[in-house]
């Protein structure tokens, strides 16, 4: 369940993240609709207000004309052109396909109404040209009619178009929420990186703190034992010299080998990999065989760290075939990429065919103070190997079974060790700028 908690603090930033950036697309289409379709209700908006005034405009020239005529008895042939201008400007504003998005039934009915006047009350009369007063009244009601469908048209288009404002205001206000949550997963997972590296860090000062008291704490007891039965007025055996002089020389090991973990990352001298496993495979050329591809071999890796680690594994797997006859340890490197990502790593690979480990010793290899054999070796062990190849950001595999030998792999990614290539060169050019 920890673990659980630790993984979904690491992975809810980044899902806040997604999540304002989704937030912040849809916004942004949505306002973009909201825009568009405001664009399309003041263009239909205005199509109809324009049809609707030209209904208006042939109604009043015809109106005008009848209203001449009842007065003189004469009505003027332009009559005919505009009632039938009326009737195709009615026939249009009617077709129109978003028509009942801005025309309520009843204008709806109003609008059928003055097509049906012109064509069987209207129409009639002026072919007819009689009764005059009788089409001036009926006229009187179309104008009426046509007045109110365009005052309605001009009231629900104000509402479209307010609600559209409204919607603008509602996602630009997600916008802006998207915007803040984003802000705030970015600002949280810069505290959480700071705190998980300042952790990381902790964890590495006390596994080193830990790992150094561990291999110190027999060498001191040691000394101490040599200083307690050392007597003023007596000279120490040869075997007793011996044996503080062994435990001296195996604490400097182990402290030289704990400052280079230790600053391994910082460590500016680099060497191509070929050449530093030639060194120390050279007085070890029978019992070590050296597999390399070309470019892993001209590739240069940090010194220190990779030759404290590779001897380490070498001394084991050669422990490892103390009792195995005609058998050689195998070191091979390669450069691979990543199958999926943009990505290269060197593996370097050490194997044997000793006895193996089972798997529960496996599991536990890299586990502080867990050791399978004693003597007088004074390597840093798997763990400290573990430690040391993490602080070049790579990782240390271990793949092994009984009777059929172990292999530690080492996987770094590239740009570790060309980082340390890269400081190498700023370290030798501040050098040369100074000398």
């Amino acid at each position: 369940m920890k673990l659980f908690n630790g993984r979904l603090l690491t992975v809810l930033p980044y899902l806040g993240m997604a999540a304002a950036l989704g937030l912040s697309a849809w916004t942004f289409i949505q306002s973009n609709r909201y825009r568009q379709e405001t664009d399309a209700i003041l263009n239909q908006t205005f199509e109809i207000q324009w049809r609707a005034a030209q209904i208006r405009e042939r109604l009043i020239r015809v109106y005008g004309y009848l209203r001449i005529a009842d007065e003189t008895g004469k009505l003027d042939a332009d009559i005919d052109r505009q009632m039938a201008l009326v009737s195709v400007n009615v026939a249009q504003l009617e077709n129109l396909p978003y028509l009942n998005r801005f025309f309520p039934d009843h204008d709806a009915e109003l609008l059928g109404g003055i097509r049906l006047s012109l064509e069987q009350k209207i129409a009639p009369l002026v072919s007819a040209r009689k009764n005059y007063s009788q089409a001036i009244a009926d006229m009187a009601k179309l104008e009426q009619s046509i007045y109110e469908i365009s005052s309605s048209t001009v009231d629900h288009s104000a509402t479209l178009q307010q609600t559209a404002s409204i919607d603008i205001a509602a996602s630009r206000n997600w916008f802006i929420f998207a915007i803040a949550l984003g802000l705030g997963a970015t600002f949280y997972l810069v505290i959480h990186q700071r705190y998980a590296l300042a952790n990381r860090r902790d964890q590495h000062m006390r596994s080193f703190a830990s790992l150094f008291a561990h291999m110190t704490r027999s060498r001191i007891t040691a000394l101490r034992l040599f200083l307690e039965h050392a007597q003023p007025d007596m000279q120490p055996s040869g075997e007793m010299l011996e044996a503080a002089r062994s435990a001296a020389a195996e604490l400097e090991s182990i402290t030289n080998g704990v400052l280079q973990i230790a600053y391994a990352p910082r460590d500016s001298s680099t060497m191509a990999l070929g050449r530093l496993l030639e060194d120390l495979t050279r007085d070890r050329s029978s019992l070590v065989q050296v597999l390399v591809d070309p470019k892993a071999r001209l590739h240069p890796v940090p010194a220190a760290p990779f030759r404290l680690v590779v001897n380490e594994l070498i001394e084991n797997a050669l422990a490892a075939l103390s009792t195995v006859r005609n058998e050689r340890v195998l070191i091979s490197a390669t450069l691979k990429r990543h199958p999926f990502l943009p990505r290269s790593y060197l593996m370097l690979e050490v194997t044997d065919k000793g006895t193996g480990m089972p798997p529960e010793i496996v599991a536990k290899a890299t586990t502080p103070f867990f050791s399978t054999r004693a003597g007088n070796h004074t390597g840093l062990g798997l763990t400290a190997c573990s430690q040391m190849v993490s602080t070049l950001k790579g990782r240390l595999i271990i793949d092994s079974a009984p009777g059929a030998g172990t292999t530690v792999g080492i996987r770094i990614p590239v740009h570790s060790t060309a980082a340390t290539s890269w400081q190498s060169f700023l370290s030798r050019g501040r050098k040369e700028a100074s000398g």
